[in-house]
């Protein structure tokens, strides 16, 4: 039996939750509305996806109470100097009393007035970081924000964060509940799997399929082991990253994928030994980004 959840410092994060990265119009809208109707109990929202009020119409508009969901929204980039003003916006935005988990998108705090929302440029084309700051004030900013508003934000993390900055961060006195990073049998993240264990942070896979074009949806040894179970490549990719011991967060618009990515199967242990070592003979980062270089183990 594939697990439904996992367990936080007070209560749990559902297993599998419905990405909403690109997801617009009306067809964004109902892929969402399909979703929760059909069981997606999670739902990941980010500031920057820029489809915070469509998230929050689905939401709306599917009938589901708020209080069987799980909302998980994310601080953007270019507003690490004013964190409260972003947390007041995706409230409003999502048309929600609270967020189950709000993270830090990424270490990297942009110019919050610069001339682009997601990533400014300066005059020679570099990325336009925010002068004099850094991602330790935005941790120490969002502490103190859960503290005074604790209905509001009912838990905080991060997302793409490393060892290394997570060594800062935890300095502070406070450990993020979560980090949500890419996770799949060619990013298997093992040292910061294991370092996160040690320090009770919970990972959560986002990109669980290896994201748009992944060749892991072709592979002949996967579809061989999807046959014998009887289900898709993306069933068992999503299985063997619950299995790994972390909450997986596919994003699709199409109504049958979503209902196929949320019926999971559990892998034999000869299966998932055999997709770990599938992924490890091509490793690869498929998110990257201008304004971070990740430190891979």
């Amino acid at each position: 039996m594939v697990k439904s959840s996992f367990r936080l410092k007070d209560g749990e994060i559902p297993s599998i939750g419905l990405g909403t990265w690109q997801l617009e119009g009306k067809k964004g809208l109902d892929a969402i509305v399909h979703a929760i109707r059909g069981g997606y109990k999670m739902i990941d929202c980010a500031f920057s996806y820029w489809n915070q009020e469509l998230v929050g119409r689905a939401i709306k508009e599917s009938g589901v109470p708020r209080s069987e969901l799980f909302i998980v929204d994310k601080l953007a980039n270019t507003w690490h100097t004013a964190a409260e003003d972003c947390l007041d916006e995706t409230l409003k935005n999502l048309d929600v009393d609270s967020l189950d988990l709000w993270l830090m998108h990424w270490p990297s705090s942009l110019n919050h007035n610069g001339n682009d929302r997601k990533c400014p440029r300066l005059a020679d084309d570099s990325v336009d970081y925010e002068k004099d700051w850094d991602y330790l004030k935005t941790w120490e900013t969002m502490v103190e924000i859960q503290r005074r508003r604790p209905h509001e934000v009912k838990r905080i993390g991060v997302a793409n964060f490393g060892i290394k900055e997570l060594e800062r961060i935890i300095q502070t006195g406070v450990v993020p509940e979560v980090n949500q990073v890419e996770l799949h049998p060619e990013c298997n993240q093992k040292l910061l799997n294991e370092y996160c264990d040690k320090k009770g942070i919970l990972l959560v896979g986002y990109s669980p399929l290896g994201s748009i074009g992944s060749p892991l949806l072709k592979n002949s040894k996967l579809e061989a082991i999807a046959a014998k179970n009887n289900a898709s490549v993306a069933q068992c990719l999503l299985s063997w990253g619950i299995q790994s011991g972390w909450p997986v967060i596919p994003r699709s618009s199409s109504p049958e994928r979503i209902d196929q990515n949320i019926t999971l199967i559990q892998l034999s242990e000869d299966d998932f030994r055999r997709i770990t070592e599938i992924g490890a003979e091509s490793p690869k980062r498929y998110i990257n980004a201008p304004w971070y270089t990740f430190d891979d183990h």
